[in-house]
Order: structure tokens, then C-alpha cells, then sequence
């Protein structure tokens, strides 16, 4: 069967669909038979090492590693007599429990923030004070870059080597890892107590060592990884009390992916101090399924965890708003108060804003092109430990001898009367004056974004921005991809912030009138223009622009650089997290199908190799089906005959669909002889908490080890009506794969059976048959391809 591929502006490719049985070739690409999750998958390994010379090239591939996440709700006759037997009574306790846990995450969140704060703050006062000293005291530069190193080199060893040696997982910022987590897809070790110490630990050194890597991002992780965390120990603190019935209907992952929801705009909030903004990003760049409920809880998380954050930190909210207090004191906003002249914008400065976000889009997609590039030849060349290790020693070194050439070669002198800032290194300058370019090094992040929104225009040299600019794009390109948690947002801000500072000097030399002598405003719009162009994100971080600045009247000027640096970042490449994504080869289901597929029925892709099992069976056979298979799951048919058998040419029918069941339901009802006592009100309890747990905790070595069961129990017969769903989400051959597409996304789906006209069995389709098809976009063609599945 043929199906043309759609080329949106050029002539059309034809390839073509054959199904799951054949071998496909795609734009003259063959493309293995990929074994996912619910097909059989009885060489995994083998199939990775084939393909890894592949996938070490390309992004056009999905990996077949990954597992679906439930988040539809498990219903059954166990379910239904839960529901009859509980009330409403049992509704109102799971309700005030949920909003416990809710508040629980918020507090935990932002007590982890505080910490992470605090260390930074101290380790980096403590590198600042012997730096000076070596300098302005004695003199020494031979000491200073020695002690530069250590403070530089250490750091980066212990946050690599935790990262590397203890868990891996807890590398980069982890938001790809949420943004998948939120779509539905399985991430391993998510919810790891030991993840999260190494997420912290690795993120604090990271800041400590000064490379171009920020806490923000991981901070989202973080807040996602104390959600999971959170609920879980809820639920095994409740596993064997009376509240066991109140707690049991949110062990479910979709509970679990709210909770970790709410975690993920907490970090933000606590990171930037902006809850509203949080909750959007939240909406925006992860959450697959959305509702007014859900964001009522997911703010209420957020904005429990702002003044939480703000009060472990003893911030004054009622602090003045001068220079001093924006720039290094802290304060409700996080990019501090701006002047009054910054709030006014003219219609004649929307041309520059327009030029502002189409800049910061470009310049934000070459950043993502590069470090595409450079991912690609770590996948290829730094492989083992060791090098990995050596290549964050050599970014350390490059840091510490760069900072330090730099501020030798530029010996920028300015007076300390134009600043309010004691961090600064006198070196060879006159008394009374500092070496300008140590104002950067020497700074927090967050203290050198405020100093370039706050600092006279005359503070800081166009030299000085220009050296520091391209000098912290190479280290920020170089530090995104290490195996060390770090992220971009803060060194995105003060890439942006310096370039544009550097526009508003320009402007204000020839046409002194046209910024009223504050740079600050187009600083700020620089800083966004940088972080949209990267990151791709336009509502959420206008919002939080806005918290964090704290004057609603940025809303027009934000809002028009960032929905530019949007539009011209995507007219080059994907964003930094899509690209992300992409290299790990997650199946992730984009917010909407592809344009122009509803030619594409469900029986061009979908697979036919489908294990159906009767609703009645001996329970000997159903243990060889599943130490026979790796399906995760099974359609219920009605019929006396198993039908387990490879794909063929025509499309067969397994029998009359009855219902749906999951291969860590069956193995729970074998492991504990479930089989054995028949359901009635005074077991049900038992049976349904030991298939919740299974669903919730199942591993892939317990899901997949070998049933073994004694043979004299090998001829008893099995009800399997009692465990099913007995209405299943079904699609007809004929459906479209539009359809298909937005049905599986929005209701958060594992499996959808495809039946024929008389409501038999003759597929299944999963997610990595969706998540092959993507969208290619090239300036101004776009077309439709069919990635391998490995």
C-alpha cells in the first residue's frame, strides 16, 4: 500500500507504508522493525547496538526503551465495588489528603531551594575573599590562578563525578526529562530520593565553579522530583493504616504526574518568584492534559512556595528600591526594581523591540545548532567516564584562564562611586577604582544580571560587555551537554542582558535622547529576546518577566521581542529542549498531529501483532504467554483459543473484544494466587491495593522475570472479568491518523485497540506508533517523515 508524504511547498515524496511485518525504507533510509513497548520485544539490546552508529548521527529516530506512562483511569469490577462501598465520605478525605500533599510538595520545594541558595551564596563569598586577597593583597598572580583553579577545577570534579558514578540521570537540567515525564512517557529513576541529593549536590558545585550553568532549570527537575517523592511517601506512610481507602485512588500516574505538575511550577516560582509565571510554564511547555481544577492546584502549589522561599531567605518585602537594594541586596523581585525612566516605551522603539526578539531568535538558534553539533560529537568521541570527567576538567580550566586573561588583557578602571558593590577586584587600577570586567567573574549570576539592568549607562564599558558576551556564550555552549546539572536559563539572561546593554549604548551614543540615559529596559529585552530564542517559550516567560521585574507595564514590550525571537528561532531550528528531546529519542506526542494526515488510517501503521487472551484460561497458559511475550498489554476476547502469533499480510481477527488488561495486573494475580478465592466485599480491598501497587512501583525486572507456578495448578481455570477494563479506548481500521493523534494525546492513553466492523481484535496501537510520525519544517517548506524506531 502506497501513501504520499506531504512536502508543504515543494513537489511531493512518495514512500512507501508497509506494515509492522515488512521492512520500510524511508527517503531511501531502511528502518528496522523496532520492538517497542507492547510489541514483541525479544532483542532490545541487539537492536540498540545495530543502530547505535545511527542514532550517535541523527535525531531522526525514537527510541524503543521507553515505556508509556496510565494516565487513564484503571476501572474494573474491583473499582466499581470500591466506589459502592466507600461513599462520598471516602471522596472527601482523598480530597483534603490531596491538598495536604499539595502543600507538602510546596514546602519541600521551596525548603530544597533555600538550600541550594544559601550554599552558593556561601561557598562563592568564601572563593570571592581569597581571590582579592591573592590579588589586591598580595599581589600574587601566580597564587590567584591557583587558587582560582582549585576553586574552579574541585567543584567541577565532585558535581561530575557524583553525576557519572552514582546517577547519571541527574545530568543537564532536567527539564527535557520533565516535559517527556508530563507527556506521558516513562522516564527511569524520576522519582529517585538518590536523583534528587545528586541533582542538588551537582547543581551547587556547578554554581560554585562558576561555569556557564544555572541552578534555575534544575530547580524545575528538582521541584518535579519532590512532587514524585512527596506523594509516594504519602502513600507508603498511609500503605498499612485506616486511611489506606483514602490514599488508594491517588496511586495512579496521573495523580502522580499532577503532583509532579504543581513540583515543577513550584521550582520555578521559588527559583524567579513568579508562581503565576510558573503555573503557565507548567501549562505551556509540559502538562499534555489541562483543566481548571488542575490549575487551581498547580498555582496554589506555586504560590505557597514563593513566600516560603522568600521567608527561609529573610527577605524584607517592604525593602526601598534604589540602585543598591536592586542590584546586590535581595528583594522581592528578582531582577530588582527599575528605575522610573525604564517604564516608558515610545511607538517609535517598537521597530527595535521587533529587532530585539528577530536578533535574539537568531542568535538563540545558532546557540541551539551548536550545541546540536557538539551533542553529537560527545555521543561520538566522549564516551567512557574518564572522558567525560576530563572534558569538565578542561571547561574548569577554560573558565579560570579565560576570567583571569581577561581581565588582565582589559584593564577597564572604573570608579566605585558609579556602583553599589563590594565584589570587585582593585588590581591595578588607582585607589578608588575597580578592574571593570571582575564585576562579571566575580558576581553571582544573579547578582551580574541586576548590574546590567541597574548600573549607570557610563558603569560599564561596550569593551568589557563585548569581551564578557562572547567569551560566556563559548562557556555556556561548552557547559550545556556536560554530564553535571546544570541550566541555561540565568547564563541565557546574561548573555542577552550584555548584548543588549550593548545596543543601548550604541543607541544612546548617537541619539543620546532615545533612552533617556537608563540602558536597563532594553538590558531586560535583550535578556528575553536571548532566553526566548533558545528556550521557545513566549506566554510563560513574559509572565515571569513581569513577576520578576515586577511592574506590569514590560507586558507589550515582552511580549512583542519574545513572540519575534519565536517565530525567527523556529524558522531556523527546533528550541533547546525539542532538540533535547529529540537526541534521547523519546516518543514524545507534540500538542497537535501533523497537518494534512486524515488520508492515513489506522491500518497503515498500527501493528498487528497483538497477544489476545481469552477471558477465561487455564492458568498454565497464561504463564507461558507471559514468559513467552514482553506485551505489556492484552486484549480480552471472547474466545476458548489463545491467539499469539507473528504479523501476517492480512489482517486476522483475534476475537470478540471483551475488555483490556495489563501484563502487571496478570502477574500480580499469579503471584498472589488471586485466582484461588473467588471476588466478593471482603477481599476485593486486598485484591484491588495489590494490582494498585503493581501499577504504580512496577519495575522492568519485575515486570518481565519468569512466572514460575506448580504444576498441579497449571489446569485451574482463571476469570480474568473481574481484573479487566471492560471498556477499553477502540478505533476502527478506518480511523484517521488525525484522529487517532488527538485522542491518545489528550486522555493520556497506553494502548488503543483497533477493531473491524463486527468489534473484533485485529490491533493495537501504541505510542511509538504515533510518535514516529513527525513534522520536518526547513525555512519555508515543511513535509511529513516517518523517523526509525529503534
Amino acid at each position: 500500500m502506497s501513501k504520499t508524504i506531504k512536502n508543504y511547498g515543494f513537489p511531493t515524496h512518495v514512500i512507501n507504508y508497509h506494515h509492522w511485518c515488512k521492512s520500510k525504507f524511508i527517503n531511501g533510509v531502511p528502518c528496522m522493525i523496532h520492538n517497542h513497548e507492547d510489541s514483541c520485544r525479544s532483542s532490545p539490546n541487539n537492536a540498540l547496538e545495530l543502530n547505535s552508529k545511527q542514532r550517535s548521527h541523527s535525531i531522526n529516530f525514537v527510541s524503543s526503551d521507553y515505556e508509556s506512562l496510565d494516565y487513564d483511569h484503571y476501572e474494573s469490577e474491583l473499582t466499581v465495588r470500591e466506589e459502592k462501598l466507600n461513599g462520598y465520605r471516602t471522596v472527601v478525605a482523598s480530597n483534603v489528603i490531596r491538598w495536604l500533599i499539595y502543600f507538602s510538595i510546596a514546602i519541600c520545594t521551596a525548603a530544597v531551594g533555600i538550600f541550594i541558595d544559601t550554599a552558593i551564596e556561601y561557598f562563592y563569598d568564601w572563593k570571592y575573599q581569597s581571590i582579592r586577597n591573592c590579588i589586591d593583597v598580595k599581589h600574587s598572580m601566580i597564587e590567584c590562578l591557583i587558587i582560582w583553579l582549585l576553586f574552579t577545577v574541585l567543584p567541577t570534579i565532585i558535581g561530575c563525578s557524583v553525576v557519572l558514578f552514582m546517577e547519571p540521570s541527574a545530568a543537564g537540567s532536567g527539564i527535557p526529562f520533565v516535559i517527556s515525564y508530563l507527556n506521558g512517557v516513562r522516564i527511569p529513576r524520576m522519582t529517585a530520593v538518590r536523583c534528587l541529593f545528586v541533582k542538588v549536590v551537582s547543581v551547587v558545585c556547578v554554581c560554585i565553579a562558576g561555569l556557564g550553568g544555572g541552578k534555575e532549570g534544575p530547580l524545575i527537575h528538582i521541584g518535579a522530583m519532590v512532587g514524585g517523592s512527596v506523594v509516594e511517601a504519602w502513600w507508603r506512610s498511609f500503605r498499612n493504616s485506616p486511611g489506606q481507602k483514602s490514599i488508594g485512588p491517588l496511586q495512579n500516574d496521573r495523580e502522580r504526574r499532577d503532583m509532579m505538575a504543581a513540583g515543577a511550577a513550584a521550582g520555578l516560582s521559588a527559583a524567579f518568584g513568579a508562581p503565576v509565571g510558573g503555573t503557565l510554564m507548567s501549562l505551556e511547555e509540559g502538562t499534555s492534559f489541562w483543566s481548571s481544577s488542575l490549575m487551581w492546584k498547580v498555582f496554589f502549589c506555586a504560590a505557597i512556595a514563593f513566600p516560603t522561599f522568600n521567608a527561609g531567605k529573610n527577605i524584607q518585602f517592604t525593602k526601598s528600591t534604589n540602585d543598591s537594594d536592586s542590584v546586590d541586596s535581595k528583594s522581592i523581585y528578582f531582577f530588582g526594581k527599575f528605575n522610573e525612566t525604564a517604564y516608558y516605551f515610545s511607538y517609535s522603539e517598537f521597530p527595535v523591540l521587533i529587532l530585539f526578539g528577530i536578533f535574539g531568535g537568531v542568535l538563540g538558534a545558532l546557540f541551539v545548532n551548536l550545541n546540536y553539533r557538539l551533542s553529537i560529537l560527545r555521543m561520538k568521541y566522549i564516551v567512557s567516564n574518564r572522558k567525560k570527567l576530563l572534558e569538565s576538567v578542561f571547561v574548569a580550566t577554560f573558565v579560570t584562564t579565560s576570567s583571569l586573561i581577561s581581565m588582565v588583557l582589559f584593564e577597564n578602571c572604573q570608579p566605585k562611586i558609579k556602583i553599589n558593590s563590594s565584589n570587585v577586584i582593585q588590581m591595578n587600577c588607582p585607589a578608588g577604582s575597580y578592574n571593570e570586567i571582575s564585576s562579571f567573574w566575580l558576581h553571582t549570576q544573579e547578582e551580574s544580571i541586576r548590574s546590567l539592568f541597574h548600573y549607570p549607562i557610563d558603569a560599564i564599558s561596550i569593551t568589557s560587555l563585548i569581551v564578557f558576551c562572547v567569551i560566556y556564550f563559548i562557556l555556556t555552549e561548552l557547559t550545556i551537554g556536560l554530564n553535571m546539572s546544570a541550566g541555561l536559563f540565568l547564563p541565557s539572561l546574561l548573555i542577552g542582558a550584555a548584548w543588549g546593554r550593548i545596543v543601548s549604548i550604541i543607541i544612546h551614543y548617537y541619539s543620546p535622547d532615545f533612552i533617556i540615559n537608563d540602558p536597563g529596559k532594553y538590558a531586560l529585552l535583550g535578556a528575553a529576546a536571548q532566553l526566548g530564542g533558545i528556550v521557545r517559550a513566549t506566554i510563560s516567560l513574559t509572565v515571569v518577566f513581569i513577576e520578576a521585574t515586577g511592574n506590569v507595564q514590560f507586558l507589550l514590550p515582552l511580549m512583542i521581542t519574545l513572540f519575534t525571537a519565536k517565530w525567527t528561532g523556529d524558522f531556523f531550528t527546533d528550541g533547546i529542549y525539542e532538540m533535547q528531546i529529540k537526541l534521547s529519542g523519546v516518543p514524545l506526542l507534540v500538542s497537535e498531529p501533523p497537518p494534512l494526515t486524515s488520508d492515513i488510517t489506522t491500518e497503515d501503521f498500527m501493528s498487528d501483532t497483538v497477544c489476545a487472551i481469552p477471558h477465561i484460561l487455564m492458568v498454565g497458559k497464561l504463564v507461558d504467554i507471559l514468559n513467552t511475550t514482553k506485551h505489556n498489554g492484552f486484549p480480552v476476547v471472547a474466545s476458548k483459543v489463545c491467539f499469539c502469533r507473528t504479523k501476517a499480510k492480512e489482517h486476522k481477527c483475534y476475537g470478540l473484544l471483551k475488555g483490556f488488561i495489563l501484563r502487571s495486573q496478570l502477574n500480580v494475580i499469579l503471584e498472589h494466587n488471586l485466582y484461588l478465592t473467588p471476588l466478593h466485599d471482603e477481599n476485593y480491598c486486598t485484591k484491588l491495593k495489590l494490582i494498585r501497587n503493581s501499577m504504580y512501583t512496577c519495575e522492568d525486572i519485575k515486570l518481565y522475570q519468569r512466572l514460575n507456578i506448580d504444576e498441579d495448578e497449571r489446569s485451574i481455570l482463571i476469570d480474568l472479568r473481574p481484573y479487566m477494563n471492560p471498556s477499553p479506548y477502540i478505533v476502527r481500521l478506518e480511523t484517521s491518523l488525525t484522529r487517532t493523534f488527538r485522542l491518545f494525546r489528550t486522555l493520556g492513553l497506553r494502548h488503543i485497540v483497533v477493531i473491524n466492523n463486527t468489534n473484533e481484535v485485529v490491533g493495537i496501537i501504541t505510542r511509538m506508533d504515533l510518535a514516529k510520525f513527525r513534522l520536518w519544517r526547513k525555512a519555508t517548506t515543511m513535509g511529513l517523515k516517518e523517523v526509525n524506531v529503534y
